[in-house]
Order: structure tokens, then sequence, then C-alpha cells
């Protein structure tokens, strides 16, 4: 393996040789001095990486942990790889149905989708940039995990669903942030035809920022925009995802006076990490 095509691995952090069992896998790097990086790949391959309770929990615990580290930067999920050559990839399938199947009342099925909330708000509580590495399928909860972080990028090949009316569920919980990202007419062909949608579209959409040719591309890609993300304020990714978030949540006004409190709060210091950063702009 040459070294760039191993320095584009390292950066996006995912399992090459995945084995059987069920689990979260989290790695962290020092990207640079005081920058670190962290890759979650969620691995279940042998079920196309589903999402059972078991690693919705252990993907809690993970994200609430990075959220505490100071030093923290960004965050790439991704999924694991098959187990054999030929196997169908996906970034994580949807919900695990053979749970799905075993739920027999209200407070089940309340409880169920409970969690898959639970973890999508785990990802977009953690207070840096969030980017999913798609590579194949992400349908169901796998595609309402996707929407819960903050950039997507995938391979052209790459599907995209709501397969829920297919098997007598509707699609629930965070299938809510679909209207603002795509617009409420093709959320109604997401969740009621219950059809896949390839990677260009999706992107069309708008339900993805980036479609790559191929996995390789996929990390490369993936390598540019943690580069650049790192290379922003220390902290000031973290003050503008807190201020997306109120505006995602807020009125118009309410979202411009929060914007007007933020850039206030930047300058509590004085603005000293943005006077540092413009100096070499102003010496032109």
């Amino acid at each position: 393996m040459s070294s760039a095509k191993r320095r584009v691995e390292q950066v996006s952090g995912h399992v090459q040789n995945p084995d059987r069992t069920p689990k979260i896998i989290c790695s962290t790097r020092e990207h640079s001095k005081g920058n670190t990086v962290a890759t979650i790949t969620f691995s279940n391959p042998a079920r196309l990486n589903t999402a059972s309770n078991q690693l919705q929990n252990e993907l809690i615990e993970v994200c609430e942990r990075l959220s505490k580290d100071e030093s923290l930067r960004v965050v790439v999920l991704t999924g694991a790889p098959p187990l054999a050559a030929g196997k169908a990839p996906a970034f994580i399938g949807g919900a695990d149905i053979q749970e799905l199947s075993r739920l027999s009342s209200s407070d089940d099925a309340r409880k169920y989708i409970t969690q898959i909330h639970k973890t999508c708000l785990a990802i977009q509580n953690i207070p840096v940039p969030v980017i999913a590495r798609v590579h194949g399928y992400a349908l169901g909860a796998g595609l309402e995990i996707m929407a819960a972080c903050d950039l997507r990028v995938a391979t052209r090949a790459s599907k995209f669903g709501m397969p829920e009316p297919k098997i007598g569920l509707p699609s629930v919980a965070e299938a809510a942030l679909f209207p603002s990202m795509i617009g409420i007419g093709r959320t109604k062909r997401l969740v009621y035809l219950g059809e896949d949608i390839l990677a260009d579209e999706a992107l069309s959409w708008g339900l993805i920022e980036r479609v790559v040719g191929d996995e390789a591309e996929l990390d490369t890609a993936v390598k540019e925009w943690v580069d650049r993300l790192v290379t922003m304020g220390p902290q000031i990714l973290r003050v503008q995802k807190r201020l997306v978030t109120k505006w995602e949540n807020s009125t118009l006004a309410e979202g411009i006076e929060a914007g007007v409190e933020t850039l206030a709060e930047v300058y509590e210091d004085g603005g000293l990490i943005a006077k540092k950063m413009m100096a070499p702009l102003l010496k032109k």
C-alpha cells in the first residue's frame, strides 16, 4: 500500500477487516497539535450493519464520551465493510427487524423508537461537526442516523430509503428531519413509496452534500473535509454548530437574535482568536 493511500485511510479511520461480533468501534488520533479527530464505526457486517439496541446503547456511550473531549475537532461516522468480497456494503442497513418482530405492545414500541431517537440525539449533541461517510445502504433508522450528522458524503452506488411501509410500519422519529432537508414532497415519496434512491438523486434532493465514485475517492473526500475543518478556529465550529442548531429550532427572528448574541460571545475576550486568524490577511 502506498504511503499516500495509507495516510488517507488513517484520516478516515474506518475498520478494514471487521469480525462478526457486533460492536461500535471508536478510534481517535491527533490530527495536529491539540486537534483530535475521532472515527466511529458501526460494525455489524454480518447483518448489513443493522442498528440493534445493543449497538445503539454503545453508540450513545461513545458519543457522550467524545463530547467531553475539549480537543475534539471532527467526528467521522461510518459502517464496517462486508465480511467477504461481493457482499453488499452498508453504512447502516436499518433497524434490527428481529427486535422489531418481538415488539408486542404500545409500551414496547414506544421504548424501542425512543431508543432510536436517543441515538440520533446523541450524534446531534456532539459539539463538533460529524461527517457521515456512506458506502452502500443507508436505510430506515440508518438514514435517520445519517440525517442526524452534519455533513454527508457517499459513493455513487450507495442507496437511500425508508422501507418501513413494506413491513407494515410508519417512518417515525428522526424521519421528522426530512421535510426541512429535502422538502415535504420528497419526504412523502420516501415514506409513502418505500423506494430506494441512488446517490446522485440524493445529492440533487439535498439529502447528502457530495457524491464520489468509489471508496478510495470517499476516503479522499473525507480527508479533505477533515483537513479543512481542523484549520478553522479551535472553538469556532463548536460555537457555529450550537448556533446552527438554534436556527433549526427557532423562528427567523429568534435565529437572527441568537446570531447577534453569538458574535458578541466570541468577543468576550476581545476576539483574541479571531484577531490572530485575521492578522495574516491584514498584512497582504
